[in-house]
């Protein structure tokens, strides 16, 4: 069954650089059966895959004690021991040399291939020189303090790196390489740190029988008697509330007058208009325009208009009149 890795792995990556203070570049310890492993897969180029898979910059480290495990392993292994030389060479306890590779071997792969026969070739151990699991094992101690990500292929060191907390491994598949998530003793340490750095301090634990119950009652009365009476709290808060439409956004509104006053209006006008009429003409006035111009006034409303407007017709025509008849005298 394919692994479904990317979410995963992003997540454990994370939960390690939080609880445990991982950072870039990372720091990978590789053993020489991941390194076989990865060749057998066509996945032999670590530098590219392992931060791919980790989502950072990574370092590639290896042992002497890895390099010399792989050189004793025959010929099937060279290829793979070879890579190994490519890594930088972590400087464990158990051999003092450090360099990216070492003259012994070199002397010796010559030597066995300059044998007759073809036979296997003899890799010599260097003195101090251990299993390469037991110097991983040694290398990363009881903490993991230098924050190694741990590569490998045996299923007994992994079980046994496990067991210490903040150590993730790398593994490969036909599918490629892995991380495996988190182990309940990397969860468990992790949650007690998180406790610990919850709980009170210790200059506060201290201090922990002086707050019993009956000394903070007696605390807080004398607070209480020390501040005196407090402003009281029983006012409620009272909600602004519109209590009508705005003066301000409204139209006023317009009186319209009564249809009795704008007729009465009406008739004050037409029958001032008339006796201002009747003044000009003078006593050249026909004998009945008197009476007319009453009758009409009584008329109110929309006949006191039609009256003016006649009066003022017939005012225009005696004027001519007039100055037509003096003319003739003339």
């Amino acid at each position: 069954m394919r692994r479904k890795k990317h979410k995963q792995t992003r997540r454990a990556t994370n939960y390690y650089r939080i609880n445990y203070g991982f950072h870039e570049p990372y720091k990978v310890l590789l053993d020489g059966n991941f390194i076989h492993a990865t060749k057998a897969i066509n996945m032999s180029d670590l530098a590219t895959h392992l931060p791919k898979l980790l989502g950072g910059t990574c370092k590639l480290y290896t042992t002497k004690c890895v390099t010399q495990e792989l050189f004793g392993m025959g010929g099937d292994f060279r290829s793979s021991a070879l890579a190994a030389r490519g890594f930088q060479l972590h400087k464990c306890q158990h051999h003092g040399g450090g360099g990216g590779g070492g003259g012994e071997e070199d002397a010796e792969e010559e030597a066995g291939e300059g044998e007759e026969g073809g036979g296997k070739k003899r890799a010599k151990k260097s003195k101090g020189c251990v299993a390469a699991a037991d110097c991983i094992r040694a290398a990363i101690g009881n903490r993991n303090e230098q924050h190694w990500f741990v590569a490998t292929q045996d299923s007994a060191l992994r079980r046994a790196l496990g067991q210490i907390p903040g150590c993730p491994l790398v593994f490969a598949t036909v599918n490629g390489v892995h991380l495996e998530t988190p182990s309940e003793v990397t969860k468990q340490k992790a949650k007690r740190d998180e406790e610990a750095t919850r709980a009170l301090p210790r200059h506060e634990r201290a201090a922990e029988p002086m707050l019993a119950e009956a000394a903070l009652a007696e605390l807080r009365r004398e607070g209480r008697a020390a501040q005196g009476p407090g402003p009281s709290t029983s006012a409620r808060f009272r909600r602004n509330k519109a209590k009508g439409p705005n003066p301000l956004a409204s139209k006023k509104k317009v009186k319209k007058p009564a249809p009795a006053q704008a007729q009465a209006q009406a008739g004050k006008a037409g029958k001032g208009g008339g006796e201002a009429a009747g003044a000009e003409g003078g006593g050249k006035a026909a004998p009945g325009g008197g009476k007319k111009r009453a009758a009409e006034s009584a008329g109110g409303g929309d006949g006191g208009a039609a009256a003016a407007e006649a009066e003022r017709r017939r005012k225009r025509k005696r004027v001519k009149q007039a100055g037509a008849a003096g003319g003739g005298e003339e």
